[in-house]
């Protein structure tokens, strides 16, 4: 532990002679820093000019001096967000010197923790309900830029987007995120014309720190980003290396009919159903049509049909190899593009087993972009099946706290809580997802799949039930919740509901497998559990570890399936996971 001063919400490390505001490192000339020194070590009092002309210039001239120290105080101004006339920070006395007039305490100074931001929704000021994605995309655009910025932690678009339409006061928003600003916006745009207007605000006081607006032609949508982007980040106050500079205004395309498309697959693989994920594909595909060297939206036809093989409504032959293809087209394009590791590392886990390529791929795509969840999301599955438990709770909670409004992150930190065992945790998780949608069908199934594991089967149902519309992951759970239940007519009524869904749709095995199991009719679940592996369906690899699987774990053909997963025999921690 350093010592630093502290006065608002600025620290001075008296060691390293750095300041932060809010744990961020400001940008500092050498001589607004010992300007800053000389004045904070001693609030209150007066410092001469000649006491600093002492200090910092020995020897120059009056001249020079007095242009130095009037430069160096100006700055000094500027980023305290002091105003001479009005000083919160440093007083002028007239032709004699400076005085700090603000309260300094004396502290001690720990690691320095991120800034945590969120951009909310910009306003759609255009009348036009067909231009909310445009808007929607154009914040998310700015979310995206701002994550690669070292020392900024950037809460999700997923979550920025659950507080739409609620009219919350910025210090509540600042509340329930844990954030320390907010960025909002709005947007107009005509035939021809595009008004952005942007605002920073703290959230702690709700006071405005910044704000902007950028008129342009529709076609200069781009040039507002970058703008937009910077501006932000000169507000903030961060420190930025060239290289950060580039990958902050990196685009996603500079072809606005790509971009147009590209936004508004964005909007629509959010919301993670059916149809709006085969309908975010087809957005991305005529992205890619326009523009099509276009790495960002290859990455993101990779990610429709990852969540497509994983969640089965693709069978896994299909859906994976053509994921993988995607991945590597976006890689030849842009090898830097983190979401494109991460979709990869999702193929080469769920559907290729190769583990260790496979982590290698989460782990550098978390290197490229730290604040993008989906990434750790999966990381943790891998990590789970595993039995990695504590390194898969660590990352799906890194996840959840980038993302700490999405129904779908929360309902995956229940779901690797699901395979750790810690059901009651896993359920208090999904029941806090349903306070704010009881109808998400995600977290309906999860928290039917705990009540399971823990026999409770009458409560396990009518989750399942709300769940399993077009769901055939949650139709199976429900069969064996009845099958548990002694009701082997309920049960075979919904297996005979499976194979009329499978007549329109993709049905994989393992809701087969849940089935039978329920029904303790082992042969024909093994038999089902083969098809599954045989096929590499997706939910395969967790298999190690779900508890779905307890009652026939032990039977030899079971152990010998498990085998063919050739799970690592000892984690980076050591512990060793390979029981079969």
């Amino acid at each position: 532990m350093r010592k630093a001063l502290q006065f608002g919400p600025f620290q001075f490390d008296l060691q390293t002679r750095e300041l932060r505001n809010r744990g961020l490192r400001v940008k500092l000339r050498p001589q607004s820093i010992e300007v800053l020194a000389a004045l904070a070590e001693r609030p209150g009092e007066l410092v001469t000019r000649e006491e600093l002309r002492e200090r910092l210039w020995p020897g120059a001239l009056y001249g020079d001096f007095d242009n130095g120290l009037n430069s160096a105080v100006n700055r000094l101004r500027e980023v305290l967000g002091d105003q001479s006339g009005e000083p919160r920070y440093i007083e002028t006395v007239a032709r004699r010197g400076y005085r700090f007039v603000h309260e300094v305490a004396r502290t001690q100074l720990g690691p320095p923790q991120p800034l945590r931001l969120v951009v909310l929704p910009f306003d759609n000021l255009s009348g036009d309900p067909d231009e909310e994605y445009f808007c929607e995309g154009l914040a998310g655009e700015l979310t995206y830029a701002l994550t690669h910025l070292p020392g900024l932690h950037v809460i999700a678009r997923s979550s920025a987007l659950a507080l739409k339409g609620h009219a919350l006061d910025v210090r509540e928003i600042g509340r329930r995120l844990g954030v320390s600003a907010v960025v909002e916006g709005a947007v107009q745009r005509s035939a021809n014309r595009l008004r952005v207007t942007v605002s920073l605000i703290d959230a702690a006081d709700g006071a405005h720190l910044w704000s902007g607006r950028f008129d342009r032609e529709s076609s200069d949508v781009f040039t507002i980003q970058d703008e937009t982007a910077n501006a932000v980040v000169g507000a903030l106050r961060l420190t930025l290396l060239e290289g950060e500079t580039a990958r902050l205004v990196k685009r996603h395309t500079e072809n606005m009919v790509a971009f147009d498309h590209y936004l508004k697959g964005r909007w629509l693989w959010g919301q993670r159903t059916p149809q709006a994920v085969a309908r975010a594909k087809a957005c991305f595909e005529e992205a890619l049509q326009a523009e099509p060297k276009s790495a960002c939206a290859h990455a993101a036809v990779s990610e429709c049909y990852c969540t497509s093989g994983f969640l089965g409504y693709l069978p896994p032959g299909m859906a994976f190899p053509k994921a993988k293809d995607e991945a590597r087209r976006a890689l030849d394009l842009d090898p830097q593009l983190g979401e494109a590791h991460g979709a990869l590392g999702w193929v080469l886990w769920a559907f290729d087993w190769d583990w260790e390529k496979a982590e290698e791929s989460f782990l550098r795509a978390e290197e490229l972009r730290p604040g993008y969840a989906q990434t750790r999301l999966w990381h943790a599955f891998l990590l789970a099946s595993q039995s990695r438990f504590e390194e898969a709770i660590d990352q799906i909670e890194q996840a959840w706290q980038l993302d700490p409004l999405s129904l779908v992150m929360q309902c995956n930190v229940a779901a690797i809580l699901h395979l750790a065992r810690r059901h009651e945790a896993a359920i208090e998780r999904c029941l806090r997802a349903l306070e704010m949608d009881p109808d998400f069908g995600l977290g309906n199934f999860h928290l039917g799949r705990s009540y399971l594991a823990l026999g409770q089967h009458q409560k396990a149902i009518a989750p399942l039930e709300k769940a399993a519309p077009g769901f055939p992951m949650a139709i199976g759970g429900l069969g064996a919740a009845w099958a548990k239940m002694g009701r082997r007519d309920k049960a075979l009524e919904i297996l005979h509901e499976l194979e009329c869904l499978s007549s329109d749709q993709y049905v994989g095995a393992i809701p087969r497998f849940a089935i039978y199991s329920g029904l303790e009719e082992r042969d024909r679940a093994i038999e089902q559990l083969a098809l599954a592996f045989d096929a590499h369906e997706g939910v395969v690899p967790i298999l190690a570890v779900d508890p779905l699987v307890d009652s026939v774990r032990n039977d030899s053909r079971v152990k010998a399936l498990l085998r063919r997963l050739k799970l690592p025999r000892r984690t980076r921690a050591g512990v060793g996971v390979n029981r079969y």
